[in-house]
């Protein structure tokens, strides 16, 4: 019936082209009267309808992001030029800039202490994601969501977080057997009330690790660069000394054998013949072959010493320059013998800034392969960055670490020629063994005292009969310290008065030196022993016989001990390794030991500068 009416015309004939009328349709089905205003009643609150809002829809069904009211409270981190510049237009329709208040923000999503607001543009009603803070990324060809500045810093920062924090012995020793997840849970914990005091948004565990990682990787690289830049440095300034010392040395022994025999030529002229062959050997060539000097009279091998022909000796210093001086000592992360990890550092010369040149880190286990071999076994574990390097005892690790260390020394074009450090000599032996090079070796000061003085503790302990008091073993400490002090460099000055040590301690002076005892200095004037008991001489021929045998093995050795370093910049870079990584809770099952042991490095090369300099890079 409709079809019929439809298709005829006026007069009732079939048309196939229906009139048009002027009069207007009739709109059926009206919901709502007189709605003039936007043509739309949007009865979903705030946050709007897929109508009035397109692309809430999203928003709603995303689970990171907060369309409710809730975002309203707490506190943010706003860098306002970033989000001043990202409010300039819309990014669909260019209108500008964007409103920021209550009605447009639809929604927020929170990443660390970074995130972005959901702003409605009023212009064309797009949402326009802006963010609150700058972001960057690794690698910016890659895909996905870029990282905000803000959360790597935080992971930086916890490489410097000093934990000094005590803790009572139970809890000390219920750690023990707490895996590394539930150790990095309890420093998450400590940050999110740092975050929770300031009423900023907190950061879970999973969070901050992946911060921790990312940030951690690129305080590794740059600690590598400045260690191997401060190493380099330092070879380069203690070889130029070097051949500075030696061509002067070498040239006062050449000057000193050319003129013996002809007072008459001043040094200021070349009238001798042979003086100016002399003059044109080259540095290179003295340095890589055998010098001779054939003038008829004198022939000069390359020997520490030469004689005239008048028979005197002149010191002629060995030109083996190629090498520089470190300081070594290893580090354990658990006092005792069953150490997880250990460390290891190479430092330089404090003439040359006692710098890091060199970290090499031992971890005896990986958290990730043990949850594998416990959760899933016979199962091949997920990638993962695997810090299991050591398989052997925890006294192994420091002979291994610094075998490690010296090759890549090597390796980089910086190689070693003098190590101090403390007495342990296996580190040499595998030295020359496995690399085929001979390293001198220094002995720390200070480790040669405490060896010396725990002998004396020991002989108290161990026959008390002796009556060896601890001020009687304070004055010896004290006196053997002065003694190396002021004989370093004499060998033969320094066995002399430690020969005589023990004996003016029992008021025997007939080995004494004027300039160190005051009996030979004034002999008419009765000598006190101010630091002794009584001020009187010990009397004990038993206690002397005794200190006489424990000190003829150091007179013996008088050679090496005139010769002293010191391994004290190591010991304080351990000192601040503790408080990025304190020993009382575990680091070493992942890489995150790695990463602070690194950041020490980098902080005592570049000061605490340095994290500037990571994130301008």
């Amino acid at each position: 019936m409709a079809d019929s009416v439809v298709c005829r015309d006026k007069r009732g004939r079939f048309s196939k082209t229906l009139q048009e009328t002027s009069e207007p349709a009739v709109a059926e089905n009206i919901e709502i009267d007189h709605n003039y205003g936007v043509g739309h009643l949007c009865i979903a609150g705030a946050t709007g309808c897929a109508v009035c809002c397109p692309g809430i829809d999203k928003l709603l069904g995303s689970t990171k992001i907060n369309t409710s009211t809730s975002w309203h409270s707490g506190r943010r981190l706003v860098e306002w030029g970033t989000l001043l510049d990202h409010l300039k237009f819309c990014s669909r329709c260019y209108n500008g800039p964007l409103i920021l208040s209550h009605e447009t923000i639809k929604g927020e999503m929170k990443c660390g202490l970074g995130g972005y607001l959901y702003i409605q543009c009023t212009s064309c009603q797009e949402l326009n994601r802006v963010p609150y803070g700058s972001t960057h990324k690794e690698n910016p060809s890659s895909k996905g969501m870029p990282s905000f500045c803000v959360n790597t810093k935080l992971g930086a920062g916890q490489f410097n977080f000093c934990n000094n924090s005590e803790t009572n012995i139970k809890s000390l020793k219920s750690s023990l057997f707490k895996d590394s997840h539930d150790r990095f849970f309890r420093r998450s914990t400590e940050v999110n009330n740092v975050l929770t005091t300031l009423n900023l948004p907190s950061i879970s565990h999973k969070n901050l690790k992946v911060m921790e990682r990312r940030a951690g990787d690129m305080i590794e690289d740059f600690a590598n660069m400045s260690m191997e830049r401060r190493g380099r440095e330092a070879f380069a300034a203690e070889m130029r000394d070097s051949n500075l010392v030696e061509d002067y040395i070498l040239n006062q022994g050449l000057i000193a054998i050319l003129f013996t025999g002809h007072e008459e030529l001043s040094e200021n002229t070349c009238s001798y013949p042979e003086m100016i062959d002399v003059i044109a050997v080259s540095q290179s060539e003295t340095r890589d072959a055998n010098l001779v000097i054939d003038s008829g009279e004198f022939v000069i091998p390359n020997s520490n010493t030469q004689t005239n022909t008048d028979g005197n000796s002149v010191e002629i210093l060995d030109r083996n320059p190629f090498g520089m001086t470190v300081c070594a000592d290893h580090g354990w992360q658990k006092r005792g013998f069953d150490s997880l990890t250990g460390h290891t550092f190479l430092m330089t010369k404090r003439k040359y800034g006692n710098k890091v040149c060199k970290t090499v880190v031992k971890h005896r286990t990986c958290a990730t392969c043990k949850w594998w071999r416990r959760n899933r076994p016979g199962r091949k574990p997920k990638p993962h960055r695997c810090v299991w390097n050591h398989r052997g005892s925890a006294r192994l690790m420091e002979s291994q670490a610094g075998l490690e260390a010296v090759r890549e020394m090597m390796e980089q074009g910086t190689p070693i020629k003098t190590i101090e450090g403390d007495g342990d000599n296996t580190l040499m032996a595998r030295i020359r063994s496995e690399l085929g090079v001979n390293i001198k070796k220094k002995l720390d000061k200070n480790h040669s005292v405490k060896n010396i003085v725990k002998k004396l503790y020991d002989l108290q302990k161990n026959q008390k009969d002796l009556k060896l008091t601890n001020h009687v073993v304070k004055h010896l400490s004290k006196t053997i310290k002065y003694i190396f002090a002021k004989n370093q460099g004499q060998p033969e000055a320094l066995q002399r008065n430690l020969a005589a040590f023990i004996p003016h301690q029992f008021g025997d002076h007939s080995k004494c030196e004027a300039r160190f005892c005051g009996y030979k200095r004034k002999p008419g004037v009765k000598y006190l022993h101010r630091s002794l008991p009584y001020k009187a001489p010990l009397k004990n021929p038993a206690l002397c016989e005794k200190l006489v045998s424990l000190f003829e093995p150091i007179v013996g050795n008088a050679t090496v001990y005139s010769d002293l370093g010191s391994s004290q910049a190591c010991e304080a870079a351990h000192r601040a390794a503790t408080l990025r990584a304190p020993k009382h809770l575990h680091y070493g099952e992942s890489e995150s030991l790695d990463y602070r042991l690194k950041a020490t490095a980098a902080c005592i090369n570049e000061g605490r500068s340095y994290l500037s300099e990571v994130n301008d890079s």
